[in-house]
């Protein structure tokens, strides 16, 4: 074969591998889409645990001896003072029988004692007898009334021997374990050197508790009183209610892993759970009722977008650009811009977590109370909070004490704005009417909402007078309650939204088949869809982007092939004309580099 012939299949192969990306390229995906809905959507830490009784007595004999009599076996329901266990006797009653007779004895001999010393007593008046005689009759007297009562004492402890040689149940239960049989010999509770033996181990399963191991990362959100679902092997679609009695103090590290065991009190009386039975557990942490959602196949962080936007046949950068302009349309919320990482210019930052706190714009309702004790009045990534004098904050407060209105129109603002009925532009451009309306300035009322005056957000007892208003500082210093992922919940006064732990994403909002990149704020998630706070409508379509990521990998696959390819065409060309030219010199004439040969 000649240098030109291979040098053609060289060339030839080249050519179908790039026909062949190309062709890969323009191939074009379905991308499924799903509309935005309300849903509840319901927050739960789960774990897997085991049922266990809540209190097992073992039941011991205080006798020694030999078992004649079984009347239980395990599983037997019984009840207070029924007989579970008869012990052989005959030597406590041959004990019992001596110890009786001894006390007849010594009740005979009292009777005699004491007719002696009526005599005495009559023959010691009349100088009959010495004193000591009668002092002697005394003593006998004592000695006897003391003597009966040691009788009486053997006796009622051959009795006590008699009746421990019966085993009856300490309480109502039901019998879990058996750890003897008949005719086995045991030894005593009291007097035997182990604790003796023990009998049966006898437990009341109406009431039974599970004994589950939660995560550490889970532990904070379950707290004694919270309802709980659980769920055993032997029931899967028999769901059990119950309630956390508490939370062990002392964690259990296994496989490295810390758990701590969480205690959940059930209801047995049907009797289904049995000790030992393995389950999982699922405690409600948070409930959304009615909310819109969308599937967490539909989020994306806003790092990750750009790179699924070749698959919908867009650009990165003007996706990049989109989601730029649109977080500062959100007032920098969750550190775009104001100086992070060198600011906007050093790229999009990692949106895959909850920012601390959302900042606002000039002008708009605050959704959350700010984060207290920050210098110098910082709000959330570090921007300069508005400076309001607490005069200015006075004024702001009589405003909407005079105007109630007015501050429930602000309040309402602020629900639509956490329902999603409205975005973040409409609802700044309303709350500044408002503000004018109030005869305040926007700057001014933000200050004091977002702890902008001296003191901040951290001083106790600044509600504003006259109720607690929209718009105001939250009680407790912003320190709202339930602060848990998921959405606002009312305070006492119903008025003020606790404090939202959200944070943002991007959708791909689907419309005459186009893909329009949309920031968004969401709230509480599950293992398939997550709340949305603002940035959708319902009904709107998102695309779902398993497939785009599979698209956007697969692109990326062949982009590093087209690179390696391409790389190495120059090589190729090098070596092919190099041996070109070691041909045409005639085996060494020729030039480097696959020049022409020398003359």
């Amino acid at each position: 074969m000649t240098v030109s012939s291979v040098t053609t299949s060289r060339l030839l192969l080249l050519s179908l591998v790039i026909a062949a990306c190309k062709k890969e390229e323009v191939q074009e995906i379905s991308i499924p889409t799903a509309a935005v809905s309300r849903r509840t959507i319901v927050l739960d830490a789960t774990a897997s645990g085991s049922i266990e009784p809540i209190n097992v007595v073992e039941v011991k004999s205080k006798s020694s001896g030999q078992i004649v009599q079984m009347t239980v076996e395990t599983g037997s329901k019984i009840a207070r003072g029924d007989l579970l266990v008869q012990l052989e006797t005959r030597d406590v009653q041959n004990q019992f029988d001596q110890a009786r007779a001894d006390l007849n004895a010594a009740e005979a001999r009292l009777q005699v004692s004491e007719a002696q010393k009526k005599r005495n007593d009559d023959l010691f008046g009349q100088r009959i007898i010495t004193a000591q005689e009668h002092e002697t009759s005394v003593l006998d007297f004592a000695n006897a009334q003391a003597a009966v009562i040691r009788a009486r004492t053997s006796l009622d402890l051959a009795q006590q021997r008699l009746d421990d040689a019966t085993v009856r149940a300490p309480n109502s239960g039901t019998i879990i374990e058996k750890t003897v049989s008949l005719g086995q010999v045991i030894t005593s509770a009291t007097s035997g050197v182990g604790g003796g033996t023990t009998l049966l181990k006898m437990a009341d399963l109406t009431k039974v508790r599970m004994r589950a191991l939660f995560n550490e990362t889970d532990i904070g959100q379950v707290t004694p009183g919270q309802q709980t679902t659980v769920t055993v092997d032997a029931f899967p679609d028999r769901p059990f209610r119950g309630t956390v009695e508490k939370i062990e103090p002392q964690a259990v590290v296994n496989q490295s892993v810390t758990m701590f065991p969480v205690l959940i009190n059930l209801d047995n009386s049907e009797g289904l759970l049995k000790p030992g039975m393995n389950g999982e557990a699922a405690v409600l942490v948070e409930r959304r009722e009615n909310v819109l959602a969308i599937p967490n196949d539909a989020i994306r962080t806003t790092r990750e977008a750009p790179m699924l936007a070749g698959a919908m046949g867009l650009s990165a950068d003007s996706v990049t650009a989109s989601i730029q302009a649109q977080m500062q349309q959100f007032g920098g919320m969750g550190g775009m811009g104001g100086g992070r990482r060198g600011g906007p210019e050093a790229g999009l930052p990692n949106m895959g977590g909850p920012p601390r706190g959302m900042r606002m714009m000039p002008g708009e309702v605050a959704l959350q109370p700010p984060q207290g004790g920050r210098p110098n009045g910082q709000g959330g990534g570090g921007r300069q909070m508005p400076q309001a004098s607490e005069a200015d904050c006075a004024k702001y407060r009589d405003a909407l004490a005079k105007k109630p209105a007015v501050a429930k129109q602000l309040a309402d603002l602020r629900q639509k704005m956490m329902d999603g009925q409205v975005d973040f532009a409409a609802m700044r451009e309303q709350s500044q009417k408002l503000y004018a309306e109030l005869g305040v300035d926007a700057m001014v009322a933000r200050g004091c909402q977002g702890g902008g005056r001296p003191g901040g957000a951290g001083q106790q007892g600044q509600a504003p007078s006259g109720g607690q208003q929209a718009g105001a500082t939250p009680p407790n210093g912003g320190q709202a309650a339930g602060g848990r992922q998921g959405g606002a919940r009312p305070t006492q006064g119903g008025e003020f939204p606790t404090r939202v732990r959200t944070r943002t994403g991007v959708v791909f909002v689907v419309a005459n088949g186009t893909y329009t990149p949309k920031v968004v704020r969401l709230g509480a998630a599950n293992f398939d869809y997550t709340e949305v706070v603002s940035g959708l409508n319902e009904g709107d379509q998102v695309a779902l982007l398993a497939t785009a990521a599979i698209q956007a990998a697969r692109d990326s696959s062949n982009a590093r092939f087209r690179q390696m390819t391409g790389g190495g065409m120059p090589g190729m060309q090098r070596q092919q004309g190099s041996t070109q030219g070691g041909t045409q010199g005639g085996g060494g004439g020729g030039a480097p580099g696959g020049g022409p040969p020398r003359q």
